[in-house]
């Protein structure tokens, strides 16, 4: 395929639908906002959900407000339709994230995602199917198509007492030369490793919106097994359980001290005759500060310690200082700064290393410049140590995205990221650069 071809493709596209009149059965009012919006912007190459059983905490900077939604409705069915497409090409000058064997491809991906929510008297319940595919002209051993099914259900019993439930199963794969496949594995696959998983997650939460204090109480369990490349993937299949709570003590109107307590049981299902098990138990015991949303901030700070406990103790115990910390604030209604840091413990990806101890920052900048027009800027860095191994990996990474609506239901988008690894181990080390155009239907 032709690169010139390729933008030229996409360049038609953004005039055909930013000159097409606004579709009938499109409707403000479903989750849209007054301004324009930021758009919303996943990684195409980010593989998989939320709650992937390596990396115990989700992302904790979000990438701010999303584009305008619509409601359509099904022919002949009475429940409401919320559809979002996003397409897009980009161009990655190493997809294989290794220096030592770099490829550069154009890429497009297409990203439909529809949801079908229902209201009954007071409890929210949804349905969501989704699928995201991505065709590498000059790296096709990476093509692939994930689909991801998700339920939620949110039961309002009463003003003091909720329960929220959700639930999901994934077919999708991890990208060659990310998770399991990174340094020269990357010549051995023509293939990603492909895998599937179950998610459950339950919470209750019990106080009034307005109570002196309320608590949370959770449970999450993740079961992730790997269908191909057994002598990388067989020993990564694994059922991780979460149980945990948090108690909220309001101290001012807006300003509420925390104390959360958390356990997480990683349970692998395969260990080589002979090799030491992986399965361990982790607990955090953190204590903090929310601030629920003004004018102008919001945030919270939880600071504790963490310990991990490998079930064969030739492995040993670990203990080390945890945080989390996330405040965006908001010096005008169209310009928000947010900060993020945290010190977390997280799975092993690599042969050997029992798991690594990861600190991450980043700062996001979100500005709406013209009613239509909106930019998000961001620079990141992380490292992650490996214990038990050699391995100590820093890198740093940074974003900025410009995005145009020519119409309510429709966002138009140019992203660039540059992100670099630097590795005591050399096949290790990468540097990436990537540039996108973008477009994302909202009906």
């Amino acid at each position: 395929m032709n690169r010139v071809y390729v933008f030229c493709r996409l360049i038609l596209l953004f005039g055909i639908f930013a000159s097409a009149p606004i579709a009938s059965v499109a409707a403000e009012g479903v989750g849209s906002s007054t301004s324009s919006g930021y758009a919303s912007y996943t990684s195409p190459l980010v593989s998989g959900g939320g709650d992937s059983p390596y990396l115990r905490t989700r992302p904790i900077l979000d990438t701010g407000e999303a584009p305008t939604e619509g409601a359509g409705w099904l022919e002949g069915f009475r429940l409401p339709l919320l559809t979002r497409i996003r397409v897009g090409e980009y161009y990655d000058d190493n997809v294989f994230y290794n220096n030592l064997n770099r490829r550069s491809s154009f890429v497009t991906v297409v990203n439909p995602q529809f949801l079908v929510p229902m209201r009954l008297g007071k409890q929210n319940l949804g349905l969501a199917y989704s699928f995201r595919g991505s065709i590498y002209e000059n790296a096709s051993q990476n093509n692939y198509v994930d689909n991801y099914v998700n339920a939620f259900g949110d039961l309002e019993f009463n003003h003091r007492a909720r329960l929220m439930l959700s639930g999901s199963l994934v077919f999708a794969h991890d990208p060659i030369g990310t998770m399991f496949s990174q340094g020269n594995v990357v010549n051995l696959l023509n293939e990603p490793n492909e895998w599937h998983e179950g998610t459950f997650g339950a919470q209750f939460r019990y106080g009034a919106d307005k109570a002196k204090g309320r608590f949370d109480l959770y449970f999450n369990f993740v079961s992730r097994t790997y269908d191909n490349h057994p002598l990388l993937t067989k020993r990564r299949d694994v059922n991780g359980y979460t149980l945990g709570g948090t108690f909220y003590y309001r101290v001012m109107p807006k300003t509420s001290l925390l104390v959360q307590v958390d356990q997480i049981l990683s349970d692998y299902q395969y260990t080589p005759p002979g090799a030491p098990s992986l399965d361990s138990l982790q607990g955090r015991y953190l204590a903090g500060v929310l601030w629920e949303p003004t004018a102008k901030t919001a945030g919270s700070i939880r600071v504790g310690y963490l310990t991990k406990d490998f079930s064969d103790s030739s492995l040993g115990s670990f203990g080390l200082p945890t945080y989390e910390a996330a405040v965006s604030w908001a010096p005008q209604t169209y310009s928000t700064f947010r900060l993020a840091a945290s010190k977390v413990a997280n799975e092993s990806v690599y042969a050997g290393a029992t798991f690594s101890d990861s600190q991450y920052y980043a700062l996001a900048w979100n500005h709406v410049w013209l009613k239509r027009f909106s930019s998000r800027l961001e620079v990141n860095a992380r490292e992650d140590k490996f214990q038990n191994s050699d391995i100590n990996n820093r890198g740093y990474g940074v974003f900025a995205g410009f995005y145009y609506k020519p119409q309510h239901w429709l966002t138009t988008g140019l992203n660039y990221f540059y992100n670099q690894r630097h590795s005591t181990r050399d096949e290790l080390d990468y540097d990436r650069n990537m540039i996108e155009l973008s477009l994302q239907m909202n009906m």
